[in-house]
């Protein structure tokens, strides 16, 4: 029986729902997501007033997650895009609000290009797949999230809500409403034939590995 390549919609909702867990219960291992190519931007402008600088590669990313300090975060998802784009890759814009350490929630943008890994071996020409499908292992090539009050100035941000309702319909372990029952410490390694999987097996940061879908 051949299985049928997962579509954008698919990967992009699946790669939300790990990441989001991840970032609220393991956020130290949240570069195991990355590549040693990959590119991180996170917030508007520095101590200085000066717009923050990329970090790269997966060791980078690592240090710039930790220095962060995330603790105890709680998201909304209000809304997802995800389209396919070049060389089998896919674009995830999610809109949402973000608490971290108990602090009022935030609305905030962050989007993210997901390229497919590639074995360093060279492979034979896959087969054409069906129109609006995509590969299935993942890495985050590129990540860029801003709050949104740091662009608009806007100031009807909201407590946080400890679990807090998602706004549409969420699996189980989702943090779509606030962190749910996912799975903990660190990510399991090794990939799932045919279902989504993402996370860099390379690079130099610590604790490498792959983070893998569950079943569709």
């Amino acid at each position: 029986m051949v299985m049928e390549k997962p579509s954008a919609q698919l990967v992009g909702r699946e790669f939300v729902r790990q990441y989001y867990t991840l970032l609220n219960q393991a956020p130290d291992y949240l570069h195991r997501f990355y590549g040693k190519n990959s590119s991180y931007v996170h917030g508007g402008l520095d101590s200085n007033g000066k717009p923050v600088e990329a970090v790269y590669g997966q060791s980078e990313i690592h240090k710039r997650v930790m220095a962060l300090s995330f603790r105890d975060c709680h998201t909304k998802i209000r809304h997802v895009d995800a389209h396919a784009t070049l060389n089998e890759g896919v674009v995830v814009q999610v809109m949402g609000e973000l608490s971290n350490n108990m602090q009022p929630m935030r609305k905030f943008m962050q989007t993210f290009v997901l390229a497919p890994e590639v074995s360093a071996q060279a492979q034979p020409e896959p087969p054409a797949r069906p129109a609006g499908t995509v590969a299935n292992k993942f890495y985050v090539h590129n990540d860029v999230f801003r709050y949104q009050d740091e662009v608009f100035g806007d100031s009807d941000s909201e407590p946080p809500e400890g679990r807090v309702a998602p706004a549409g319909p969420a699996a189980p372990g989702s943090v779509w409403g606030g962190g749910g029952g996912g799975p903990r410490g660190p990510p399991p390694r090794g990939g799932m034939a045919q279902k989504p999987s993402f996370g860099s097996g390379r690079g130099s940061g610590p604790s490498e590995g792959r983070y893998p879908a569950p079943r569709q």
